[in-house]
């Protein structure tokens, strides 16, 4: 027993981290200095993984065993550990290739009401979605007894797009034009409502609906939009996240625009033409404006090495800048790396994945503070 405890307690001091880290001359940023942006809605969900695929049927089917490496780890001692609190679902276009944002799909095919309704159809799907997550949680509690909380559920809103026009459809006993201030507010809130009431009816054990999702990166035309929905969400003590682009207009202070929660972007991983310096650069403009981050990493990491040389930078630098003990991290995996890593029998994946499980893991036994 005594021994148990020991382990338990050596398990919770924290690691130094180097604090005189540099590159190309760039200092991680003096802690002392203050975002003008309001704190965070809660500090309930500290790992958040983004889940495409999850609304259409497209791409990787989740079912409880693909969400598997997502709800657990088991490490070298064979000991299941829990890993991600928080789970954001989320479609850019569907099936048809109507647009839930721009840049998606077929620009000259807005998604409509129509297409917003199949979406939550999806996500509430037995099978599929949301009830194979809380399933596979389930079935964890097996291995990993029950879990700290409940983990937590944010879900996107497709961003309404002006070229819809009037063709998306009815909500609060009217026909919306996209083109009438008030009306893609509408149009979201109905969304809302719509996924809050399903989210209640599937009465599920371990998920818990903590907010939503602003899909879009920049702000576009929809600053109204987002004020309006912003405080219709803290109305209903939901929070409102987003996650913007490298430097995208407003991240400097997005709960001015609304947002209670925003992570941002380094974009570093995906261009050649972006330096290394990016990653000093984000974690820099983290700590100043009070922002989240994200980790940024896709399919590429399993074929080549300049991909997984970034996946180890993202984590160095991260640690290097105290961010795993400091802020909320979101996890961009393309569509689903990490089951790829976790099913993968090739050594560097193996690697990649113990690595990336035990930051998270550490993280979530620790009971971090977020900022």
């Amino acid at each position: 027993m005594w021994y148990i405890l020991l382990m338990v307690l050596f398990a919770c001091q924290k690691q130094p981290y180097n604090t005189d880290f540099s590159i190309d001359g760039l200092k991680p940023m003096d802690t002392h200095l203050v975002s003008t942006a309001a704190s965070y809605h809660n500090n309930h969900v500290r790992d958040m993984v983004l889940i495409y695929g999850g609304g259409t049927n497209k791409g990787q089917v989740w079912d409880y065993y693909a969400f598997h490496p997502y709800v657990v780890y088991k490490n070298e001692q064979h000991v299941y550990e829990w890993m991600f609190d928080g789970f954001l679902f989320l479609e850019l276009s569907d099936d048809l290739g109507f647009s839930f944002t721009v840049g998606h799909g077929d620009p000259a095919k807005p998604a409509q009401k129509a297409n917003w309704a199949t979406l939550i159809d999806k996500y509430f799907e037995q099978g599929r979605s949301l009830h194979e997550l809380d399933q596979a949680i389930d079935d964890a509690t097996w291995s990993a007894g029950q879990p700290p909380s409940k983990r937590r559920i944010v879900i996107g809103i497709p961003e309404p797009l002006t070229a819809v026009a009037n063709n998306w459809g009815m909500a609060e006993g009217i026909w919306l034009n996209f083109q009438t201030p008030g009306h893609k507010t509408k149009a979201c809130k109905w969304f809302v409502d719509e996924v809050s009431a399903r989210f209640n009816a599937a009465n599920f054990r371990h998920l818990t609906l903590d907010g939503f999702y602003w899909i879009g990166e920049a702000i576009e035309d929809n600053g109204t939009t987002i004020a309006d929905m912003g405080s219709y969400l803290s109305g209903l003590n939901l929070s409102f996240n987003w996650i913007p682009w490298w430097q995208s207009p407003g991240y400097t202070n997005p709960t001015a625009l609304g947002f209670s929660d925003s992570y941002l972007q380094p974009n570093y991983f995906f261009y050649s033409t972006v330096p290394f310096s990016r990653l000093q650069a984000a974690c820099n403009a983290a700590i100043t404006y009070g922002l989240g981050l994200e980790m940024e990493f896709d399919d590429n990491i399993l074929y080549f090495d300049p991909y997984r040389t970034k996946f180890n930078e993202y984590l160095d630098v991260f640690g290097q800048n105290n961010i795993f003990d400091t802020k909320k991290i979101a996890y961009y995996q393309s569509e689903s790396t990490i089951l790829k890593l976790f099913t993968s029998t090739v050594p560097v994946h193996k690697t990649m994945y113990k690595r990336l499980c035990e930051t998270v893991v550490r993280r979530q036994k620790l009971g971090l503070p977020t900022l």
